[in-house]
């Protein structure tokens, strides 16, 4: 069903106004009490040589800024767009305005208008509730996160970010999870989206529902279709077709199986499908090379690699490689980046971890390759964050890694392409979303919050790629961590989505440079 906010509504819930703190009262500049500038240090990075390579050609996303989740097929949340920090003492704007619950994913659109996917808040509140209160147990958070996802209905929403107003499609279809899926702006005129276990197909011209297709869920233990499955975002293959992944966070036992599917763009019919007991939760990066696309992600337990056919997926067995132990306080990874010539992806995606974070690489270049470790932070103390790492392979060879309990970041240097990493530098910042980088200025955006019980203050963050130094902050809309992908839109700006979980909206923030 698709909804436009009427007058008086779109006056009361979407109406553009600018934020400093949780106040919405006038066009801030960083005028706000915010939290000094934390402390960087930094460690030389010997020996090591980036591999950068040119931005990977995708002939099937819209030729626009942020076309996935990611903003590209290999998932690395950088490109060449944002505001222009290029002057002393650079001053940010914040105005932002009022969405339903829970914005998660944005991206951007060839005619300049944004869009963004939410509604979908099963155990992404479980994250935001640890953050808070980091000695809660997890477990009855789980049924509890599932009652709240029953509440709360899937959308897409359409920003114009010239008039910030608001157009809402709701996605209404499937029962499974309702765990947060993903969106792809694709180069035929479509908006491709996943939800509930169901595809949705919308003319971004009209911003209309044109199809959808039921996906099937993957099997319980009993083999029968586990109503826990999700399909958490989608990939596009050279020729157009989608590549989707779904898994099942409960109900399916140690060897619960997942389902790899390739889907035709026009009809949505499923054209291959594999079912293997290897996939979890992460999602995947696509590359092309030598005239075969694969894609990349770790999985339960390894990394993995499958090849991309036109009638089915090939498992790379020679490719895998152990990174999770049993019974060691680790838990799962999050999803691969490709940096050119070799993947990099951090454990501990899970709040259940009891251990450090780890940052792993390994060379793409054939079967076999060793996978190189190293600690993400010093000390001892447990770390972990829901979102993957992001990377810049196109210039300066940096990879950044958040821990969203302990509040700390950290830039690594990807040798040889992704090889191996070597950090350069580190510093406190209680950020929760996931970041985003400016290549081209050199400029990485993340958020920081000052919290006071559970009402916090929250930041966007413009950061030296190279050093960590803090450039420049703004307050942002939002009273809670933010389970929400930073983006950069095509038009000077940035944009933070907070997700507000347990709330009855969330906010989208556009962050412009003051007087630009």
């Amino acid at each position: 069903m698709r909804s436009m906010l009427g007058n008086g509504v779109r006056r009361a819930l979407v109406a553009s106004v600018a934020v400093c703190g949780v106040l919405a009262v006038a066009a801030c500049s960083g005028s706000a009490e915010q939290p000094e500038a934390r402390q960087t240090t930094t460690r030389p990075a010997a020996e090591c040589t980036p591999t950068t390579a040119g931005p990977p050609v995708a002939p099937a996303l819209a030729d626009t800024v942020w076309p996935s989740e990611h903003a590209d097929p290999w998932r690395t949340h950088a490109v060449a767009a944002g505001p222009d920090l290029d002057r002393a003492d650079p001053k940010l704007t914040a105005t932002s305005i009022t969405l339903p619950p829970v914005p998660v994913w944005g991206y951007t659109g060839t005619d300049g208008e944004l869009y963004v996917i939410g509604g979908a808040p099963y155990l992404l509140d479980m994250f935001t509730e640890v953050i808070l209160h980091p000695d809660t147990r997890v477990p009855p958070l789980v049924p509890k996160s599932k009652r709240y996802s029953e509440t709360v209905t899937p959308y897409v929403a359409r920003i114009d970010p010239a008039a910030m107003s608001v157009e809402v499609i709701e996605l209404t279809e499937g029962t499974s999870a309702n765990y947060t899926g993903g969106l792809l702006v694709h180069e035929n005129g479509s908006l491709y989206a996943v939800s509930r276990s169901t595809l949705y197909k919308i003319d971004r011209g009209t911003f209309s529902l044109i199809a959808s297709q039921p996906l099937p869920l993957a099997p319980d233990e009993s083999g029968d279709p586990n109503p826990a499955t999700a399909y958490n975002g989608m990939v596009a293959t050279s020729d157009g077709d989608l590549i989707l992944k779904g898994w099942a966070s409960t109900g399916g036992g140690d060897d619960a199986p997942g389902l790899l599917l390739r889907i035709d763009p026009d009809d949505l019919s499923i054209t291959a499908q594999l079912e293997t007991t290897v996939i979890t939760s992460a999602r995947m990066a696509m590359v092309e090379s030598g005239g075969a696309e694969h894609i990349y992600m770790p999985g339960k337990t390894d990394s993995l690699r499958f090849r991309v056919d036109a009638d089915g997926f090939v498992l790379d067995e020679g490719f895998s490689q152990p990174y999770l132990e049993p019974d060691t306080g680790q838990s799962q990874a999050s999803s691969d980046i490709f940096m050119g010539e070799g993947v990099v992806f951090t454990d501990n995606t899970s709040p259940t971890a009891t251990t450090p974070m780890r940052i792993f690489s390994q060379s793409v270049a054939g079967s076999g390759s060793p996978l190189a470790e190293v600690q993400a932070f010093d000390g001892g103390d447990p770390s972990w964050n829901f979102f993957m790492v992001a990377g810049d392979p196109y210039r300066s060879g940096i990879v950044v890694v958040a821990d969203q309990l302990g509040g700390q970041i950290a830039g690594y240097r990807a040798c040889a392409g992704g090889e191996e990493v070597q950090r350069v530098w580190a510093k406190s910042l209680a950020g929760t979303a996931g970041v985003a980088i400016d290549y081209e200025r050199g400029i990485l955006y993340a958020d920081d919050r000052s919290c006071s019980g559970d009402t916090c203050d929250l930041f966007l963050v413009a950061l030296d790629l190279e050093t960590g130094d803090e450039l420049t902050r703004v307050a942002v809309a939002g009273t809670k961590p933010s389970i929400g992908q930073i983006f950069i839109g095509t038009d000077g700006a940035v944009y933070y989505p907070a997700t507000e979980t347990g709330e009855q909206a969330g906010f989208l923030t556009r962050v412009t440079v003051a007087g630009g």
